[in-house]
């Protein structure tokens, strides 16, 4: 069964909210149809804040964050910030409160304010459009905020500017860490942090309990083999790498370190050695993918795919699919 996009999107983003609170300032009223809703899509799950994001707001880093992800997520047609992106850092700047006002601008009748309070209309209206977006295009552009966040690779995990951001992959599977430990290189050698990466993007994406967050990349991979051999309504799927080419907002996953792993066995029980990036374009030839932990860092690169267009190195042994309608 494909998985229905308006459940995902609208059904389960009860689990990965951001609530704010308060009134919408400088934005009409009238537009103000369900004060209640006062979710950010794709927000950190389990983040409660009392304060407001923008010019003159209290913008607490984890709701700056959350409205940044999601600005990014809106179509430039919209108001939004999708083919402008910003760099999701979880710090008010003019950018931020430039997307803000042009958010507004483009979606309200009367004069921006650039600030978004909880229970007003920018809020409704912004968790409203994210939602409309496909769970594929939402994690692709959470995975290029990150790209944009780490500069391609030039921030290395040891920084201290990257510390809180890893503390948070790691909250997304379940994992306690503090910023110290995020600066000590013995730790990231016994850590390895790309699993915990790809969870905290579908999380942040909306994917809700449908994914198996964890900070192996065999977990979510078996949950996936076991997905699509169900043949059940939970949209991620995993398929041979024969079976299925890449597909964006997918994963595809590698065997790492002389690992035996392969999709017959990635489900045995074994701690096999992994390694997953997510795919936010594909042209034929190669697949353009985003992974965390390359380098020491988040990385884009290309992957090579064969005629049929099929990943090509034989390293690689499963195709995570998203399905949707």
């Amino acid at each position: 069964m494909i998985f229905k996009r308006k459940f995902l999107a609208l059904g389960l983003l009860h689990a990965c909210a951001v609530v704010l609170a308060g009134s919408d300032i400088g934005v009409a009223q009238a537009h103000d149809t369900n004060p209640s809703d006062n979710r950010i899509s794709g927000g950190v799950a389990g983040i409660v804040s009392t304060g407001s994001v923008g010019r003159s707001g209290k913008n607490a880093a984890s709701d700056v964050l959350a409205v940044q992800i999601a600005l990014n997520q809106v179509p430039a047609r919209e108001g939004g910030a999708m083919e402008d992106m910003l760099v999701p850092d979880a710090v008010v700047g003019p950018k931020t409160i430039a997307a803000i006002d042009r958010f507004q601008s483009k979606q309200f009748d009367n004069k921006p304010d650039g600030r978004i309070d909880p229970n007003g209309a920018t809020l409704a209206r912004l968790n409203e459009l994210v939602a409309a977006q496909s769970l594929n295009a939402r994690i692709v552009q959470v995975a290029r905020g990150e790209e944009l966040f780490w500069q391609n690779g030039q921030r290395n995990e040891t920084d201290a500017a990257v510390s809180l951001r890893l503390v948070d992959y790691w909250a997304a599977v379940g994992q306690d860490f503090s910023e110290a430990q995020m600066q000590d290189e013995e730790f990231h050698a016994k850590w390895p942090w790309s699993a915990a990466f790809v969870s905290w993007v579908m999380q942040r994406a909306g994917a809700g309990e449908h994914f198996k967050y964890s900070a192996a990349h065999r977990v979510y991979t078996s949950a996936a083999k076991h997905n699509r051999q169900e043949n059940n309504d939970n949209p991620f799927k995993a398929f041979r790498v024969a079976e299925k080419k890449p597909q964006v907002g997918g994963v595809i996953v590698n065997y790492r370190s002389g690992s035996l792993v392969s999709y017959d066995n990635v489900d045995n029980g074994d701690s096999h050695k992994t390694h997953g990036d997510i795919v936010i374009a594909t042209n034929g030839k190669e697949a353009i993918v985003i992974g965390g932990n390359v380098g020491n860092s988040v990385r884009k690169r290309t992957v090579a795919l064969n005629d049929q267009g099929h990943l090509e190195s034989e390293a690689y042994f499963a195709v995570v699919i998203v399905e949707e309608d």
